[in-house]
């Protein structure tokens, strides 16, 4: 029982040392800002979003308050303003460190029938292209249908720029709307093997010792 325990606890020492590649999203959920109200342009350069940058795209974004249904929370992003815009955050990361970023994309549903699609990119690794498609009467501002979306990447940096924009063939303002961001790193196998095995060889003396019967004679 006590060579499992010490095995958990160095699966839980091996796990929390892991915790300096853990990466955090500033303000995922965009609550956090200027009160958008309803919906408010912001032009290049705008920081009026906590933890955000608006890219230097012509079209800016749109902050997206009490105009639509958000993902969580109640504020949102539209990555069109008066067309294709942009918006970026630097992230701490470890350089050789494999991370998955979680997203929420819909689409401005003002445009009607409409692919909208939204690029994702780290500085240095690939550009993703996602996609979602506006359905009149059923993506409406009350119902957007939000989709969850992921980006893997390995780290080359100590700091990462996650920029997710808008790629519509278009370029009009009524882009993809994206919500609810976040980023975890993705654990090392050996590290996953000795957690498991850990709480295995402790789960069998937990049973071991909940099956051991003591027997008294008069």
């Amino acid at each position: 029982m006590k060579t499992a325990l010490r095995l958990v606890a160095l699966a839980a020492a091996l796990s929390l040392g892991g915790a300096a590649s853990a990466a955090t999203i500033v303000n995922g959920s965009f609550e956090l800002g200027t009160n958008p109200g309803s919906f408010t342009t912001l032009a290049a350069g705008s920081t009026a979003i906590t933890g955000w940058t608006v890219g230097n795209t012509v079209g800016g974004i749109d902050y997206v308050g009490s105009y639509w249904q958000a993902a969580q929370g109640t504020r949102s992003i539209d990555l069109a303003g008066t067309g294709r815009g942009s918006i970026w955050q630097d992230v701490a990361t470890e350089i050789g460190q494999r991370y998955v970023v979680s997203f929420f994309l819909a689409g401005n549903p003002d445009g009607g029938s409409n692919l909208k699609v939204a690029a994702t990119s780290i500085a240095g690794s690939d550009v993703q292209a996602d996609y979602f498609t506006v359905v009149p009467g059923v993506n409406t501002r009350t119902s957007m249908g939000w989709q969850r979306y992921e980006y893997a990447f390995t780290a080359t940096a100590a700091t990462s720029r996650l920029t997710f924009a808008s790629a519509n063939a278009e370029n009009s303002p009524y882009g993809p709307a994206l919500d609810n961001v976040s980023i975890a790193a993705v654990p090392e196998p050996a590290t996953w093997g000795l957690m498991l095995t850990g709480f295995g060889l402790v789960g069998a003396g937990l049973r071991s010792r909940r099956t051991r019967t003591t027997v008294r004679f008069a």
